[in-house]
């Protein structure tokens, strides 16, 4: 199949078209409008209030147009605040020397005895806090958390903290935006090859993994993004695909009990990932028992239907057109729940309109094989 289209549903599964539901979205992001609109908040507090890290309030707070007009109107005001950047810009024996002053080792030896066991930069820093007698200002307490995640950086790199995948995620998004969706991929399968082994087998949504990765996106919305930039890095590389199939494979695994629309579907994506590997058994395999597990929903029909008829590539040709058409015809005669919001009516006309356009074409060989599908999804 091609890119996601305008008209198609939307890949996070809420059953509109994508043109009225995530395209043109930048991110899932969890963050409520005008909260980063608050660079008089300390960067802890408000973010217990509403479920955000203050690591993202932090980055949400530099990168906020107030703190650009406080850096332009108020520019001493400003640079009394602490932000990620300016962090990251001191050498290591600076921030050491400044976590001196306020009473806390932060050498390399005491640091890693307080992040073992942790997945977060900014629990290290809690931590300190404990530990601190003397109240603290705004700014300190800013500064202890920074520190927190940029020592943790350069002690720590080979594990990454939850602050640091979050950076990485969020990389991934601006390549995606920028276009480049195979090297946000990459950076991608980097974040997912960390999160996965820390899922335990507590674990069974992505709702539940937050002690795992809790950033400024949600998993739960992160890893749909994911599938969908996979899928169209995979029209272009094989290798992509591949990792399509691992992905939504590993996701269904360890997020059997994730709400309905998000099982459903990384199912169909598996089935489609499958068709573009060229595994076309395998792929009407999954979408059979799609169809078997949800009668009523037509995303089974409609995808497995576009797949045989046009084939998963734009430079593919058609797998069996009049399969492809019976599955329209059957979801539009039970009918399924949701015929309007996949336009069925519409996709048939269409593909009907391209039978007669292809009837010189032979029938693939894959014509018998998806008649025994046939009778299995019938059955």
């Amino acid at each position: 199949m091609a890119k996601i289209g305008r008209n198609e549903p939307c890949p996070c599964g809420s059953g509109k078209k994508y043109k009225k539901c995530c395209l043109g979205k930048e991110t899932h992001s969890r963050v409520l409008p005008g909260f980063a609109e608050q660079p008089q908040a300390r960067l802890d507090s408000p973010a217990a209030s509403v479920g955000i890290s203050p690591y993202v309030v932090a980055k949400l707070f530099e990168d906020s147009k107030q703190f650009a007009q406080m850096k332009r109107l108020e520019p001493e005001r400003a640079r009394r605040f602490w932000t990620p950047r300016n962090v990251a810009a001191l050498d290591t024996e600076e921030i050491l020397a400044r976590l001196r002053k306020l009473d806390v080792d932060a050498s390399r030896e005491a640091y890693l005895a307080l992040a073992e066991g942790r997945a977060s930069a900014w629990e290290v820093s809690g931590q300190w806090r404990a530990a601190i007698n003397s109240p603290l200002t705004r700014y300190s307490d800013d500064f202890l958390g920074l520190a927190a995640c940029e020592l943790w950086k350069r002690y720590r790199s080979e594990y990454p903290s939850i602050e640091m995948l979050d950076d990485a995620m969020q990389e991934g998004y601006r390549l995606a935006m920028a276009g480049e969706e195979a090297r946000a991929c990459d950076c991608w399968l980097s974040v997912w090859e960390t999160i996965r082994p820390r899922l335990g087998p507590e674990m069974r949504t992505a709702h539940s993994a937050a002690v795992v990765f809790d950033g400024t996106q949600s998993l739960y919305n992160w890893v749909q993004d994911f599938m969908i930039r996979l899928h169209n890095a995979g029209l272009a590389e094989r290798r992509y695909v591949e990792a399509g199939v691992r992905l939504c494979e590993e996701v269904l695994a360890h997020f059997p009990d994730e709400d309905e629309l998000f099982v459903i579907n990384f199912r169909a994506q598996l089935g489609e990932f499958y068709f573009m590997a060229a595994e076309h058994e395998q792929g009407k395999r999954v979408f059979s028992e799609l169809i078997r597990d949800h009668p009523d929903r037509a995303i089974g029909y409609a995808q497995l239907a576009g797949l045989l008829g046009y084939g998963p590539t734009p430079n593919s040709g058609p797998i069996d057109l009049q399969f492809a058409q019976e599955l329209l015809e059957r979801a539009l005669a039970r009918p399924v729940s949701d015929a309007a919001d996949y336009d069925l009516d519409a996709r048939l006309a269409d593909l009907r309109e391209h039978a007669l356009k292809c009837h010189d074409c032979p029938i693939s060989p894959d014509s018998q094989d998806t008649e025994r599908a046939t009778r299995t999804i019938r059955s």
